[in-house]
């Protein structure tokens, strides 16, 4: 999964183009505000999600596997997927509030939260995967 971000971004700009020359977002109507509330309020308990485990992995940053995976790097790798995940749906968070705030704005915002929306979800297949390993080969051993 070494380019997983990579394609992350490829596969949510390409959605978000289908999106718009489908021409699924003016058809909407009104009900756009609640899709666009949803992505607001998902990525925001996603992103409390991230947080709650990345300190999880804090507290465990002691055991064997940890500082193992810290003398190889992965342990770094780990922590700048969590960051970048965060930072992604704190992306689709402002950008779905923004565009919620803003009713009569340029489909543009609706566009660009349904974007970060869908790279963020894509990221986090990444870090579930990764945490998953992670949590998975730890074994009881003295710190």
């Amino acid at each position: 999964m070494k380019y997983w971000t990579f394609l992350s971004c490829l596969l949510a700009v390409a959605l978000a183009w289908l999106v718009h020359t489908s021409n699924t977002i003016p058809t909407l109507g009104d009900d756009i505000h609640n899709v666009i509330s949803l992505f607001a309020q998902i990525s925001a308990t996603m992103l409390g999600f991230l947080i709650a485990a990345l300190s999880i992995l804090a507290s465990i940053s002691g055991h064997r596997l940890l500082r193992n995976m810290q003398r190889t790097g992965h342990y770094r790798v780990l922590l700048r997927r969590f960051f970048i995940n965060s930072a992604a749906f704190a992306a689709a968070m402002v950008a779905a509030l923004v565009s919620a705030v803003l009713r009569d704005s340029t489909p543009i915002l609706t566009y660009g939260a349904f974007f970060f929306f869908v790279f963020a979800t894509l990221l986090l297949v990444d870090i579930g995967y990764r945490l998953w390993l992670v949590m998975h080969n730890l074994t009881p051993s003295e710190p």
